[in-house]
């Protein structure tokens, strides 16, 4: 049941990504790139800590409202179930760059948790027409996950 939601969760995700809209850039200003880490590890953090706490509120807090609806509280739990049996506590997330693509901003993150020697991929999507940025898509890869 958990794979099956863990799926239904990533299709839904994707679609966000693939219809969220947002302002292009034709370059990376170094004051851009600055602005955009800053941006994208103070919600990183914010999304490990709500999913540490079991705090569906801070997890969800910077989600753009179409992804808000789109992920229940039970949806949250089932996930926060699945991180503590499989991942364990986050322990730390860097920074690891962005790019651009359909008009959004994609952010990378390798995160360590407390059960796992590996790294963790996270890619966070962000649109920024709205300051801060909201979230529209959020991934988190490890095989940990899906077994």
């Amino acid at each position: 049941m958990l794979r099956t939601s863990a799926k239904s969760l990533f299709v839904v995700l994707a679609l966000l990504v693939l219809c969220a809209g947002g302002p292009r850039r034709d370059a990376d200003k170094p004051e851009d790139a600055h602005r955009i880490k800053l941006q994208a590890t103070e919600t990183v953090e914010a999304i490990l800590d709500g999913l540490s706490k079991g705090d569906f509120g801070l997890y969800t807090s910077r989600f753009s409202d179409i992804l808000k609806n789109a992920f229940t509280r039970e949806d949250f739990l089932r996930l926060q179930n699945l991180f503590q049996k499989r991942l364990g506590r986050p322990e730390s997330a860097e920074y690891l760059g962005h790019y651009f693509q359909s008009k959004t901003t994609i952010t990378l993150f390798k995160a360590r948790f407390a059960k796992d020697s590996d790294d963790v991929l996270i890619k966070l999507v962000l649109e920024e027409k709205s300051a801060p940025p909201l979230v529209v898509g959020l991934w988190f890869d490890s095989p940990r996950l899906v077994k």
